[in-house]
C-alpha cells in the first residue's frame, strides 16, 4: 500500500475519533473538571448513554475529498460503544479486501473484545464478523477514556474552561436552535506544532439547557510533505440517558483474530496485488 494511500486510511481513522471522543476531550480530563460559569438547569455529570450521527470529510490526500458517514450508540455504564459506518468507494477499495463500492462496516466494542463486520472481509475469514480482544491495559485505558467522554459530554463548559486554560481561544456564540434543541454555543480555536509543522483545531460545541453537548463540529487542517490536509468532522448526540441495544454478534458469526495476526495484516497487506506476503488470516491463505 502506498504512503499515501497509508495516510488516507490512518486519517479517516483518526477523523472518526476525533469526531466522537476528541470533542468530548479537547480538554483531556475536562469530564473532571469543575462547571464553568454557564448556569445551567442541573448540575452537571455522566452521561448514562446516549445514540449518535456523524459525518468526516478528509481532503488533501486524495483527488477529491473522502466523507465518511455513520450512526451509534453509547453505553457509558456498560463501557459499550456500537458503530455503522457508511464508507464511499473511493475509501472502501483502500480496505484490505475491498473493490470500489461503497461498503457499510458495522463494530461493537463490549465485554474488552472489538467486533467488526467488513464484507469484503468476510470471504477471507470465512465468518460475517472478526473478533480482536483487547490486552489488559488497552482494557484500562479504554474505560478510562469512556469515563472521561461521559463526562464531558454532560459538562460541555468544563471543555471550554480547560481549552481556555491551555491557551486555546475560546469565544461565546449567540444561542440557535440545533437539531430542534435551543442551544447555546462555545468556539474553541487551537494552534498546535508538531514535527517542524503547524496545524489549527476549531471547534464548535452546541450544548442543551442542561449543557450536555447537542452537536460538536471539527475543523481541523496541517501542513504536511505532501501539502495541506483537512478534516471536517459533525457529531449530533441524541437521547441521552435513554434505552440503548448493544450486543455482541451471535458466536456462531464471529472468527477470533489474534491482536498480532490483525496488525501483521495491516502491516504487510498490498493495494496493488491483495496478497499478505505470505501469512495466514484465520487458517485461510491470502
Amino acid at each position: 500500500m502506498s504512503r499515501t494511500n497509508t495516510r488516507l486510511l490512518a486519517t479517516v481513522g483518526v477523523a472518526g475519533a476525533l469526531a466522537l471522543g476528541a470533542t468530548a476531550a479537547v480538554a483531556g480530563a475536562a469530564g473532571a473538571s469543575p462547571a464553568g460559569a454557564r448556569a445551567t438547569t442541573r448540575a452537571a455529570g455522566r452521561v448514562a448513554t446516549t445514540s449518535f450521527s456523524f459525518s468526516v470529510a478528509v481532503s488533501g490526500l486524495a483527488p477529491s475529498a473522502v466523507t465518511v458517514t455513520g450512526s451509534g450508540q453509547a453505553d457509558f455504564r456498560n463501557d459499550s460503544v456500537a458503530l455503522s459506518v457508511d464508507v464511499p468507494a473511493g475509501a472502501a477499495k483502500l480496505i484490505p479486501g475491498g473493490s470500489a463500492t461503497p461498503e457499510v462496516i458495522n463494530a461493537v466494542e463490549t465485554g474488552g473484545t472489538v467486533y467488526l463486520e467488513v464484507p469484503n472481509l468476510a470471504s477471507m475469514v470465512g465468518k460475517p464478523w472478526i473478533s480482536v480482544a483487547l490486552p489488559a491495559k488497552a482494557k484500562t485505558t479504554g474505560k478510562g477514556a469512556l469515563s472521561k467522554v461521559a463526562g464531558a459530554l454532560g459538562d460541555v463548559s468544563a471543555i471550554a474552561q480547560f481549552a481556555q486554560s491551555h491557551n486555546a481561544s475560546v469565544t461565546p456564540l449567540k444561542g440557535e436552535v440545533v437539531n430542534g434543541v435551543p442551544s447555546t454555543g462555545t468556539q474553541i480555536v487551537a494552534k498546535l506544532s508538531h514535527n517542524g509543522g503547524s496545524s489549527t483545531v476549531t471547534a464548535t460545541l452546541w450544548a442543551d439547557s442542561s449543557d450536555r453537548l447537542v452537536q460538536a463540529n471539527v475543523a481541523a487542517s496541517g501542513a504536511l510533505k505532501a501539502g495541506t490536509v483537512g478534516v471536517n468532522a459533525t457529531v449530533n448526540f441524541t437521547d441521552y440517558d435513554g434505552p440503548v441495544t448493544i450486543t455482541a454478534p451471535p458466536a456462531s458469526e464471529v472468527r477470533a483474530i489474534s491482536l498480532s495476526t490483525v496488525e501483521a495484516f495491516l502491516g504487510k497487506f498490498h493495494l496493488g496485488g491483495r496478497q499478505l506476503a505470505g501469512r495466514q488470516l484465520g487458517g485461510r491463505h491470502l
